[in-house]
């Protein structure tokens, strides 16, 4: 048991998004061995940038854990506190995969999202 503080950097928001979700989902499996055959889509919406990446990695795990899907490629646009996602993957096989850990949720502890004109920093914390 314990925790994963990710730090994730971009040029943009969008970008630190989809950072997220990599540096997210590549605690528990290799998101490199996915193959893209499922694809999904997503539009959330969040009180504040913080509150839509909470909502962000929570559907993703929820993918993982409730669909079995094993996202391999992530596309997001980020218009103010509204996300809209393109997610492809495959349904996850640990021995396809492999597994590392369980992630068993996020938390706003030490969550910090900073966004500058061509930059953007994420950091948040991972329940494992």
């Amino acid at each position: 048991m314990g925790d994963a503080l990710l730090e994730v950097d971009g040029s943009t928001i969008d970008e630190c998004f989809e950072g997220a979700a990599y540096a997210f989902l590549s605690l528990t499996y290799d998101v490199k061995m996915v193959d893209l055959k499922i694809h999904r889509k997503i539009e959330l919406d969040g009180l504040d940038l913080q509150n839509l990446l909470y909502k962000w990695l929570e559907k993703l795990l929820i993918f993982l854990t409730a669909e079995n899907l094993a996202a391999g490629k992530v596309d997001v646009a980020v218009n103010g506190f509204r996300l809209k996602a393109d997610i492809w993957g495959e349904l996850y096989s640990r021995k396809k995969h492999g597994f590392k850990r369980e992630v068993k949720g996020i938390t706003y502890h030490l969550m910090s999202i900073e966004t500058l004109p061509n930059k953007c920093q994420m950091r948040f914390l991972a329940d494992l």
